[in-house]
């Protein structure tokens, strides 16, 4: 007979994702092993296995998790707003909010993808990529008035998420510039140098 699943089997899948990626921040994935993701949540190693089958496997959940959490909320966030600049300053916030909610997990996002096997990989860009789409559309809609060749403006976006993605390893939510600030800062930064933009 299959082993039943408990009422909080999936509250206990995602709470060892929540584990693994305060360890893989920390020490890396490669230097991580089960035996200290059990610990970390309190259960032996064996119980791993009723919710995830392979170290690899709690990687590739929490990444996949994330990123269709991040996506989510991007477009929730962008599709509430109504001009090109209040849907890029969302966009913006929606960012950094979750760089600084949950820092461990989105550092893992960032840093560890190099660890998937190629199947994982290719689902988990096919929804990166949506993200890129939705950040390089808003900045086409900001200078309607400019010719800009897809491979500039995808430059441009990816200067954008330089802007986010590094808040992990230097921002103290103890420090003096609170999130709301940061998130100014950056988008006011960001279009500024795209008014700047020539008209060719």
């Amino acid at each position: 007979m299959a082993r039943t699943r408990a009422l909080d089997y999936e509250d206990r899948k995602k709470d060892i994702l929540k584990a693994a990626a305060i360890l893989f921040a920390r020490q890396g994935y490669s230097e991580t092993l089960l035996e200290d993701i059990a610990t970390q949540c309190g259960v032996k190693k064996s119980s791993l296995y009723h919710y995830h089958r392979s170290k690899h496997a709690i990687l590739y959940g929490l990444i996949t998790w994330k990123i269709e959490d991040l996506a989510w909320k991007v477009d929730a966030a962008i599709e509430a707003e109504h001009t090109p600049e209040a849907k890029f300053r969302a966009l913006t916030t929606t960012l950094v909010n979750e760089y600084i909610r949950v820092p461990e997990e989105m550092t893992v996002l960032i840093t560890q993808m190099r660890y998937l096997n190629k199947t994982a990989m290719r689902s988990v860009i096919v929804i990166q990529e949506r993200i890129i789409n939705r950040a390089v559309l808003l900045i086409q809609s900001l200078r309607p008035d400019v010719e800009i060749t897809r491979k500039k403006i995808t430059a441009m976006a990816m200067l954008y998420f330089g802007m986010t993605n590094w808040i992990p390893v230097w921002y103290k939510p103890s420090g003096s510039i609170k999130p709301a600030d940061l998130s100014a800062m950056i988008a006011d930064t960001f279009l500024n140098g795209v008014r700047q933009l020539a008209i060719e």
